[in-house]
């Protein structure tokens, strides 16, 4: 199973807040409150990066477009940025976040975590998220 295929809620235990982690999973649940985007898996390339952004903008996360935009064959990074954190870095995953092809030589680098599979990237965007809020809210 995929992490995309998972929902994650995560409470407080000292202030009963709860923190859920909307995928494509989650898309259909009615969870009372409008979510907050905590992320982005965006192309690397600043001008397809740039592009992508503002088709997502002007047309939505849904449609044809969109779907489009989920097909190119590029280099694709995690941006953390709506949650306080960056682009995400082979330090700032969780182990086994990384790919098995990448290896243990870069897990723990400073080098901007980069995939060439873009479901890789949210299955790795999903585990990082899981962990920064799990850290917020211990």
């Amino acid at each position: 199973m995929s992490a995309q295929d998972e929902v994650t809620f995560i409470v407080s235990e000292s202030t009963g807040d709860a923190v859920y982690l909307v995928t494509e999973a989650a898309a259909n649940l009615n969870l009372g409150s409008s979510p907050l985007r905590a992320s982005h898996v965006e192309p690397v390339n600043p001008i397809l990066r740039l592009l992508f952004h503002l088709l997502r903008q002007w047309l939505g996360d849904k449609g044809r477009m969109s779907d489009f935009t989920r097909s190119w064959k590029c280099a694709w990074r995690i941006n953390m940025k709506p949650v306080g954190g960056g682009i995400l870095r082979w330090k700032d995953l969780p182990h086994n976040a990384c790919m098995v092809k990448y290896g243990d030589a870069a897990w723990g680098g400073n080098e901007v975590a980069i995939w060439y599979d873009r479901l890789a990237a949210i299955d790795a965007e999903v585990a990082a998220l899981n962990e920064h809020f799990i850290r917020r809210t211990l």
